[in-house]
C-alpha cells in the first residue's frame, strides 16, 4: 500500500478539482476513490481527507448517507481553496 500523508491526499484532491475548473483534468469524469495517485489508499482515509477539505472550507461538496454507506463528493474548490492551490505554485 502506497503510504501518504494526509496532507498529500488534501494535495491531491485538492489539485485535481482545480484541474477539473480550468479544463484541463486528464480525468475530468472519475470519483476521487479512483485518482490514479489514491487508487491504493483505503476509502475511509479518502473519505476523512474530503471530509476535512468541506469542514476547512476548502471546497463545496457534502456527504450522501445510503443505508450503511457514507459517501463523498465535492462540486468544486471554494476561493480559500483556489488560492491554497495557486499560492503552493508560486
Amino acid at each position: 500500500m502506497q503510504d501518504l500523508t494526509n496532507n498529500k491526499i488534501r494535495k491531491i484532491i485538492l489539485n485535481e478539482f482545480y484541474k477539473r475548473a480550468q479544463g484541463i483534468s486528464e480525468n475530468p469524469k472519475i470519483h476521487m476513490y479512483n485518482f490514479p495517485e489514491l487508487k491504493e489508499i483505503e476509502n475511509e482515509i479518502i473519505f476523512e481527507n474530503v471530509k476535512y477539505l468541506i469542514n476547512e472550507n476548502l471546497v463545496r461538496g457534502g456527504i450522501d448517507e445510503d443505508q450503511n454507506q457514507s459517501f463523498p463528493w465535492i462540486s468544486r474548490l471554494t476561493e480559500t481553496g483556489i488560492k491554497l492551490i495557486e499560492d503552493a505554485k508560486k
